[in-house]
């Protein structure tokens, strides 16, 4: 029946009806001579291809309620590297609207499947996969085992005997020349294949390349040019929003990321990265629909983590003013099932103190109060008890709450106690390192502010760059030494390695949590820099 040899090929079929399932598994049993396996349970996916190399994978998409789908799977076996590039992965779905199969493609099954189906039609696409698998074969082998030079000289051969497969083989070879920083090489593949059929890839190719010569608008431009163009090709509206963040326009950014949802809302990379634009730009309505969508999206995939929960609640806390007090109560019972479920699946310290804590805030913005306190009188009592077995990234992340619950004192007390905790351990050598970096990281801020004053902005930043250097986190150090970058640029138009070392400062300070007055600061510079860059 086969065109090709599957004799000696190994076969998963996953599918939670039985008839099809059925039906699939005699299809197959003509084909090998190998045991074919099969399952309706999404969980065991992961498992099953741990323990066994397979070479196709018949994956349904809807796989019951409450499960993992085949989008999910699919993820997973690639992230995981449960499965590589040899193996053929063939989604078979009933459901075709246009989301869900932007969403699947994404993840880049080999082929795609709508049901109703006809056995000659699975065949038909299983000979064309394998077709291609035989052919790309050494390219997918030395992908897998991150050989880019490799790659390239087997890219090039297979184009030297004429591929079929000449525009994947373009592609690949011009994505490792720029992994690999070869960007004129690169780019000469990409403006070569700029205006030819399907090959999409280079103008993102050309975009990129744009963003690393710091061309925001040549990048800008390729890149809605492409949207235009092809409006479904979807990583296009990603790396728009990319451009648009390295010129600090951060509500185009949301924009265009907002633009790319409406056509595939199941993207959860996407989704989050929405959602974190909604929050800088401070709208929390949009950024708590955001993480709730992520949140609901992630229960059954790789994605899943406390983390969306908190998310999720966090910029609750920021629109629930907004709301008329019955509607607050409404969207408060959702979040306090969020915050259990998270308590539950996630049995961990500091989770448990943060969900005292957010479901505090909750009720302080309900008026809830004695049912604030409650929480707060559970938090802590946890907190005091747990908290020298929390991380200290995490009681970071727990202080905040504190702060908005207006216990700054509780917050900078653990803190300071952990501090302590570790100096007391260290030995005293290690405790005169530590404050005569703290003593000459001072000098040097000081020095650096007078100089700054004396207009002697060469020598300020160099002092200030000192004292950032010995303390990497230290907000207050970046904004004055970002502040003495912009001046000096500013004074000194010639000098674009100061404006590029401020733009870097204000990348990291977006991503940073900062408190109102930080934030004010932070936002003046941003449209200093955007005056004097002529963004």
């Amino acid at each position: 029946m086969a065109k090709y040899n599957y004799q000696n090929m190994r076969f998963l079929i996953v599918d939670n009806i039985k008839p099809s399932q059925e039906i699939l598994k005699q299809f197959v049993m003509r084909l090998t001579s190998k045991q074919v396996d099969s399952t309706h349970y999404a969980q065991d996916v992961a498992s099953i291809c741990q323990q066994r190399h397979y070479d196709v994978i018949f994956l349904g998409y809807d796989l019951g309620e409450n499960q993992k789908n085949g989008q999910q799977i699919l993820e997973e076996l690639r992230v995981n590297g449960y499965i590589n590039r040899h193996c053929i992965v063939i989604l078979i779905t009933a459901e075709v609207s246009q989301s869900m199969v932007l969403a699947a493609l994404e993840h880049k099954p080999d082929h795609y499947l709508c049901k109703p189906y006809t056995l000659s039609e699975l065949e038909k696409r299983l000979n064309f996969c394998l077709h291609k698998k035989m052919a790309m074969a050494a390219i997918y082998q030395a992908l897998d085992t991150d050989d880019p030079e490799l790659v390239i000289k087997r890219c090039k051969h297979a184009l030297s005997i004429n591929t079929p497969y000449k525009t994947e083989c373009l592609g690949i070879i011009a994505r490792q020349y720029f992994e690999l920083e070869k960007f004129d090489e690169a780019k000469a593949i990409y403006l070569a294949h700029q205006n030819t059929s399907n090959c999409q890839w280079a103008t993102i190719g050309l975009g990129k390349v744009a963003l690393h010569e710091k061309k925001l608008n040549q990048a800008e431009k390729l890149f809605k040019l492409l949207i235009r163009d092809c409006p479904l090709y979807l990583s296009s509206y990603d790396w728009l929003a990319i451009t648009y963040e390295e010129q600090f326009h951060y509500i185009l950014a949301e924009e265009i990321l907002e633009q790319a949802l409406l056509l595939s809302p199941r993207s959860l990379t996407r989704l989050k990265k929405y959602a974190h634009l909604c929050i800088h730009n401070e709208h929390f309505d949009k950024a708590t629909a955001a993480f709730e969508q992520t949140y609901n999206l992630a229960q059954n995939s790789i994605h899943h983590c406390a983390d969306n929960a908190i998310k999720y609640v966090q910029a609750l806390i920021e629109h629930l003013p907004s709301l008329p007090l019955v509607d607050a109560k409404k969207m408060n019972n959702k979040a306090f099932s969020y915050l259990k479920q998270m308590a539950r699946d996630f049995n961990e310290s500091d989770i448990r103190v943060q969900s005292h804590l957010l479901g505090a805030c909750l009720l302080e913005i309900t008026k809830e109060r004695q049912l604030a306190n409650d929480e707060i009188v559970r938090g802590e009592r946890l907190l005091h008890s747990e908290h020298n077995n929390i991380e200290n990234s995490k009681l970071i992340d727990i202080s905040l709450t504190l702060k908005k619950l207006k216990r700054d004192d509780l917050a900078s007390r653990i803190l300071a106690a952990r501090e302590e905790s570790a100096i007391y351990q260290s030995s005293n050598e290690m405790n005169r390192q530590i404050f005569n970096i703290k003593d000459k990281a001072q000098a040097d801020i000081e020095l650096g502010l007078t100089l700054y004053t004396q207009k002697k902005y060469r020598e300020a930043t160099l002092k200030l760059q000192d004292a950032s250097a010995m303390f990497p986190k230290h907000i207050g150090i970046k904004l004055n030494l970002m502040q003495v970058l912009l001046v000096s640029y500013d004074q000194d138009k010639q000098s674009e390695e100061d404006l590029h070392k401020a733009k870097i400062l204000l990348m990291e300070l977006t991503r940073l949590d900062l408190s109102n007055n930080e934030l004010e600061r932070l936002k003046k510079m941003q449209k200093k820099y955007q005056l004097i860059a002529g963004i």
